[in-house]
Parts: structure tokens; sequence; C-alpha cells
């Protein structure tokens, strides 16, 4: 399956993504601060990035776009509390591939890095 990179700061919600990725294969690196998830993302070798929008650092929309601007390239899965088609358009624009609003179910979330893998 998948090497992922997780950057959520919700340990609980966290927690949970790290169980069930686990179990459906994948492996997993969590990371909870936008500035550390920065500097791995300079010298990684994973195959998609679940990143959360508001994180301590540098935020995920920030993130997501300083990823693209240096050549990033990896599939992005932006998840958020936020909702509506602003933020999705927000997403977008910061380069993710696909927008995850919270909360929902983990077999939409195992469906969505399916379609991006």
């Amino acid at each position: 399956m998948a090497k992922i990179l997780l950057v959520e700061d919700d340990f609980v919600l966290a927690n949970t993504l790290l169980d069930w990725l686990e179990y459906k294969g994948h492996e997993i690196e969590h990371i909870a601060d936008g500035n550390k998830a920065a500097e791995k993302l300079n010298d990684s070798d994973f195959e998609i990035i679940v990143l959360d929008w508001n994180l301590p650092g540098i935020n995920g929309i920030d993130l997501c776009k300083l990823y693209r601007d240096k050549g990033g390239v990896l599939p992005v899965l932006m998840l958020t509390g936020r909702h509506g088609s602003t933020e999705a358009s927000q997403c977008k624009e910061a380069g993710a591939n696909k927008y995850l609003p919270k909360p929902f179910q983990l077999e939409e979330l195992t469906r969505e890095l399916e379609a991006l893998l």
C-alpha cells in the first residue's frame, strides 16, 4: 500500500486515522505541526499527503502552496472543519487535489485516498 504523510494537530483524530490507515495496510508518518511538516516534505519518499487546514506554525493552506511552489507533485488531500465552496476553492488554489470536510466517515477517506493514489 502507500506511504502517507499525515499532518494533523488534533491528536484524537490523528490516532483514529493512524489506526485506520495502518489497518488498511498503509505506512503512516504523523506530524502535528506545519513547520515540522514543511521540513519533512523536503526529504521524503511519501506517496500522498493528508493535510489539515488549521495547524500550529504554517497552516495547511500555506504549507500546500509552499510545497507546490517548490515543485512538489505528490497528491494532497486537505482535511478541514471549514465547509463551503469558498473553502473548497481555497484548497484547490493552494494546490490540493481534493478537499474533505470534517467530520467524515473513514470509508470516505479511504475512497478519496484510493482515487488520488
